[in-house]
Parts: C-alpha cells; structure tokens; sequence
C-alpha cells in the first residue's frame, strides 16, 4: 500500500529538480484551463441579461418619435446579444475539447517525467504530438461521464471522478492503448484507493489557504507545483502496485 508522506517526499524531490519549469507548467495548465473556463461564464453571464425590452422600455423616449425604434430595435439586440452568447459558448467548448485537454495530457507527460528524472517544457506537446485523436475521444468521454455522473448523483458522481482519476496520466503513459483499455485500467488502478485520494487531497487544505491569503503567489510558487508531481507520484505508486 502506498505511503502519503513517501509519495508527498517523492514530489518535492521532483519539484527541486525541475523547480522552474514545474512552476511554469503548473501556471500555464491553470492559465488554460481558468481561461476557457472564464468564457464559458462570459457565454452564461450574457445569456441570463434580462430582457434589453425592460430595459429600454424604462428610457425616455418620445413614444410619437420614435413607437418603431423603441418597439423594434430591443428583440433585435437581445436576439444578437443571444447568437453571440451561443458563439462564445461554442467556441468554449470546441477549445476545451480540441485544444486544453490534449495540453493537459502534455501536463501529465510533463509531469510523470519529472517525478522520473527529468521534465521538458517539450512534454506539453505530447498530447497533439502523440495519438491526438485517442486523446481527445477519452479526454471527451472523461469530461462527459464525469459531468452526467455529477449532474444525476453528487456522491456516485464524486466517487466516478476519482475512479477516473488516472485517465490522463494512462493517456500519457501509453500512446497505444485505446478508450476501453484507458477506462478499465483507471478503474483498476483506483479500486481501493479512491478514499484515500480523496484524503491525499485534503492534506493540501492548509497549504491551498496559505496560497489565498498571499493571493495566490505561495500556490504559484509552490503549491501547485507540488501538488501536480504528488499526483504523478500517486500514478507512479499504483502502477508499480
């Protein structure tokens, strides 16, 4: 059985080893992920405006000047407003799919190679350079499973995501193994161990509350990049057992 304090030790060795480039992997995976994420709630912020009719209904108008303008240019606003809505949230989606995911699959490489030995920034392109449309299918499905799961039930849902949870760094692992083998491997690989990962993650609590009272810079600087090699050393651990 795997040791909490021997995989946390394991991490911060690898972290000291490829300090710099962990920090800038671990921040653009965030950048990546918190920007597409961020349009996504642009797309829902725009879509739930109230009716641009209540507003402008509200402005004095002359009514004998101007009834057409007043009656005609709100649905036409509102009906663009919500198009551009769709299009944000559209492109979203499509990025995440086809663009974040498959970095992500980089970050693990990154990642796995650096609780190893040693990490390269060039690992980031793993993802697209190596078996991209595997990638996107699982990374796809993932993403699917986990938010239907979640939607239907909060408990199942949170226990699917963690047997789940070592998809991607499979992914990166081993190019050659398709959806089926992915998922029943993940499966596999958590039985067992799924509380306990969940416990690995709350031993970060106190260090994720450092970070948000120095505004982020200790989770920059350390905290994410430590949690990034702890995970891959989770991976590590259980693909040895």
């Amino acid at each position: 059985m795997w040791n909490r304090s021997k995989l946390k030790e394991k991490a911060k060795l690898g972290v000291k080893r490829n300090y710099w480039k962990t920090v800038l992997v671990a921040l653009l995976s965030a950048l990546a992920v918190g920007g597409f994420a961020a349009a996504g709630g642009a797309s829902h912020s725009f879509a739930s405006m109230p009716d641009t009719q209540s507003i402008f209904g509200n402005l004095p108008i002359d009514a004998p000047q101007n009834p057409v303008v007043a009656n005609s240019i709100s649905p036409v606003f509102w009906m663009l407003l919500s198009v551009f809505a769709i299009l944000v949230a559209a492109f979203a989606i499509f990025s995440v799919i086809a663009l974040v995911n498959p970095f992500n699959v980089g970050t693990y490489k990154y990642s796995l190679n650096a609780i190893r030995g040693e990490g390269n920034i060039s690992d980031l392109g793993n993802g697209f350079d190596v078996s991209y449309k595997r990638n996107v299918k699982v990374m796809f499905f993932y993403d699917l499973y986990s938010i239907l799961w979640t939607m239907l039930f909060i408990i199942p849902g949170l226990i699917k995501i963690y047997e789940y949870r070592m998809i991607p760094y499979i992914l990166a692992d081993n190019p050659d193994m398709d959806k089926k083998e992915v998922f029943a491997l993940s499966k596999s690989m958590m039985k067992g161990n799924k509380w306990r990962a969940f416990v690995l993650d709350l031993s970060f609590i106190l260090w994720d509350f450092l970070s948000c009272v120095t505004l982020g810079l200790v989770g920059t600087f350390w905290v994410a990049p430590y949690k990034l090699l702890t995970n891959a050393a989770l991976y590590d651990e259980l693909k040895q057992n």
